[in-house]
């Protein structure tokens, strides 16, 4: 019994707590779209991250999703989503953003050229 707990269980338990500690590895497209969501916070220090997805289907744009709370003008936090499409050309160096969707709903365009021109050069 001793040498099951000596040689498994102890190794076992030393990893899953290490293993809590690790940071998620984030692409840079998902770096790209948490810069935009920051700098269109009033708060950006408060930008407190509670879920991030990015999927990428084989021929398709690149959807990265982040879900996060921020804080309004009396500090109260406030769930916020952002959403950005990138789609990769052979062209350019970069992939382009498509598209961004803040709580739901999409950018306008002027403002959506003014975020490309921003993150893109």
């Amino acid at each position: 019994m001793k040498e099951i707990i000596k040689y498994i269980l102890i190794p076992c338990m030393v990893w899953s707590l290490t293993a809590c500690d690790t940071p998620a590895i984030r692409s840079a497209l998902y770096q790209t779209c948490a810069n935009i969501a920051l700098s269109r916070l009033k708060h950006p220090n408060s930008f407190d991250t509670t879920a991030g997805t990015e999927w990428a289907p084989p021929d398709g744009p690149t959807h990265i999703e982040i879900k996060f709370s921020a804080w309004n003008d009396y500090k109260v936090p406030i769930p916020h989503k952002i959403e950005c499409i990138f789609q990769k050309t052979n062209h350019k160096k970069h992939p382009v953003l498509l598209s961004i969707k803040w709580n739901n709903r999409p950018i306008r365009s002027h403002e959506l050229d003014y975020i490309r021109e921003k993150f893109e050069s």
